[in-house]
């Protein structure tokens, strides 16, 4: 465990890092993958993949989470920050907007063990986190699941197996595994975050106040970029593509919120899912404009 980096380091893995839609790309790929795989030597690859989607996923989330107010107020108890350090450079970068707090604290937890995400997120939610996973339906074989790609993982990237332990019908049980793994899990860091024993319509609005607050941010930066610009002697973004992507915003947290085939969609999901692709173009902005907001 590392209590401070370099901001090299946190700069490159931010810019290498995907999305939440992404990772869930990346994993259900891997099920077009291996039908057609005829060495078995490449179903090796698939547990690393795996875990490797798994620490992005939870370092999206631990973004999110290590920026809530009820959170932030207690970072100091949760054991991996109590000797985090920060430096000069570090320091600057985020009063600069080049980086994030979430950036630089999701970066300091270990995603590598499934242990590691446990006891993490059972700090920072106050809750037991796999407890929680197991109540879901078929909690505890997920969980065996889980933890067997884990531990496959380790294998294949520090040792020699000396047999074949995998094949397809495995590597697809440990695909589908993963998949709902991240689906129970955001769910769970979803309920401990903003549920709060609200009942529904609470819990609504404050993925509608969620929203809200983060498309007036991006409405913020997008002027600030404007105001930089007019300063330069070539302004190359008017940002005329702004209604058209948040026409596709919209579309999509339709599509990915829908519910059944007569084309209605849960609010609350709806509201999550706008807030999150708001999220992503802020934090592409901020990348893609650093230099101009740095003036």
């Amino acid at each position: 465990m590392r209590n401070k980096l370099r901001l090299s380091e946190i700069t490159e893995t931010v810019n290498r890092g995907k999305n939440y839609f992404e990772l869930f790309d990346e994993i259900y790929s891997l099920e077009e993958l291996f039908p057609n795989t005829i060495d078995s030597k490449l179903f090796e690859y698939a547990p690393m993949k795996i875990v490797a989607c798994f620490e992005q996923f939870f370092r999206e989330e631990y973004k999110e989470i290590l920026v809530t107010p009820k959170i932030k107020e207690r970072l100091k108890e949760v054991d991996v920050f109590k000797n985090t350090k920060f430096e000069i450079e570090i320091a600057d970068a985020l009063q600069n907007n080049t980086i994030t707090l979430g950036d630089y604290l999701s970066l300091l937890i270990p995603c590598s063990r499934l242990e590691d995400i446990d006891k993490t997120l059972s700090q920072l939610l106050d809750i037991k986190f796999l407890d929680e996973i197991k109540k879901k339906e078929g909690g505890e074989r997920l969980i065996k699941t889980i933890n067997e790609i884990f531990r496959l993982r380790h294998i294949y990237c520090h040792e020699v197996p000396y047999k074949n332990t995998l094949n397809k019908k495995l590597v697809t049980e440990y695909i589908s595994g993963a998949c709902q793994f991240l689906e129970y899990s955001d769910d769970t860091i979803r309920y401990a975050l903003y549920s709060n024993h609200y009942s529904i319509l609470e819990e609504m609005q404050h993925a509608k106040e969620d929203f809200e607050n983060a498309d007036k941010q991006l409405e913020e930066l997008i002027n600030l970029v404007k105001t930089k610009q007019k300063n330069d002697a070539i302004f190359y973004n008017d940002f005329r593509y702004i209604d058209a992507w948040r026409e596709y915003r919209e579309l999509r947290a339709k599509a990915d919120s829908a519910v059944g085939h007569n084309g209605g969609y849960s609010p609350l999901h709806y509201y999550r899912n706008l807030e999150r692709t708001t999220k992503n173009l802020i934090k592409e902005l901020s990348d893609d404009f650093k230099y101009e907001l740095r003036k």
